[in-house]
């Protein structure tokens, strides 16, 4: 049987917040008995993008992780109530409405998507617009209000779902213990760490850009990622497990000794201090691009950019 399954990206995230929005508007003021009543105007929120950021200033990154019932088939909230949740047969877990007047039901969800309808007095949820799923929708109003696609509902077997999680590398946002329909892609940008750095050295008196430098990350001395500085000379390696320990960046280019620098991985991101090839640190902020810096950066941008990028430097020289 084709059940419902939802994909959320969070490479293609923005927070734009259309989905919340399109909830609302679809259920604020409606009825749509006997999925749901209508859902209060501000405090509930059944699906929710959180931002989340990673690394420190200089250098840091934001992502939203979009939340929302993840309509599980071993689901604690049904276990704890099952007289309130119902599991219909294409994977979409309800609310009974009319047994559903217990507020303690709301702390029956590990990822804290039941909401709690003090004008009604009743525990409420996502119910994956079922009322229109049933009407022939192909999709629930969030999935259709994101304009960068980063909701996508799959209804198709378990069987070919299993297939699409291992291409797409999709995750579950938890330990995935509980069986959920909801998946993530990219989920690194919100469970994992990264490195960041620069790297330098003395051109003539002036510091330029290490380019194209080799750079290596190490645990206990065995090399886990290989990469190479851009065209600022800067290196940037993630999907580091969190808490992952001690950590090692080794650091190679022709003429000098290789720059070595110990670290460590907790619960957050790294960003280390510009280093130079020679000794001594370097200044992130007056680091100099070298003489074929502009190339470089041509080389970097996708074809549509390189057009548009060169008739600026034309416009900046003038």
């Amino acid at each position: 049987m084709r059940k419902f399954h939802m994909i959320v990206d969070l490479e293609k995230c923005v927070g734009c917040f259309n989905c919340m929005l399109a909830c609302k508007d679809e259920h604020v003021g409606n009825k749509w008995l006997p999925y749901t009543d209508e859902q209060q105007k501000h405090e509930n929120k059944w699906i929710c993008p959180t931002m989340t950021e990673r690394g420190v200033a200089p250098y840091t990154e934001v992502t939203y992780v979009t939340k929302m019932c993840q309509h599980c088939d071993n689901a604690p909230c049904a276990k704890k109530y099952p007289d309130v949740f119902i599991k219909r047969s294409d994977g979409l877990m309800l609310i009974d409405y009319k047994r559903a007047a217990d507020k303690n039901i709301v702390d029956a969800c590990p990822y804290g998507m039941i909401s709690w309808n003090e004008d009604l007095g009743c525990a409420q949820k996502c119910t994956g617009c079922a009322h229109l799923i049933d009407n022939g929708w192909k999709e629930p109003r969030c999935v259709q209000a994101c304009p960068l696609r980063a909701l996508q509902t799959v209804f198709c077997e378990d069987a070919e779902w299993e297939k699409i999680i291992e291409k797409q590398g999709l995750k579950p946002i938890t330990d995935g213990s509980n069986k959920p329909r909801v998946m993530y892609k990219n989920l690194y940008f919100y469970n994992k760490c990264f490195v960041k750095g620069a790297l330098c050295f003395d051109k003539d008196g002036i510091e330029e850009a290490a380019v194209g430098v080799k750079v290596e990350l190490l645990v206990n001395k065995t090399v886990v990622a290989t990469t190479t500085t851009d065209f600022l000379g800067e290196f940037y390696i993630d999907m580091i497990p969190k808490n992952t320990g001690d950590m090692q960046i080794k650091a190679y280019m022709d003429g000098y000794d290789p720059i070595v620098k110990d670290f460590e991985i907790k619960e957050e991101s790294v960003v280390l201090d510009a280093m130079k090839f020679g000794g001594g640190e370097g200044k992130p902020a007056v680091i100099l691009p070298n003489e074929h810096a502009y190339e470089q950066a041509l080389d970097h941008m996708i074809p549509k950019d390189v057009e548009a990028a060169k008739k600026a430097f034309k416009e900046a020289d003038k």
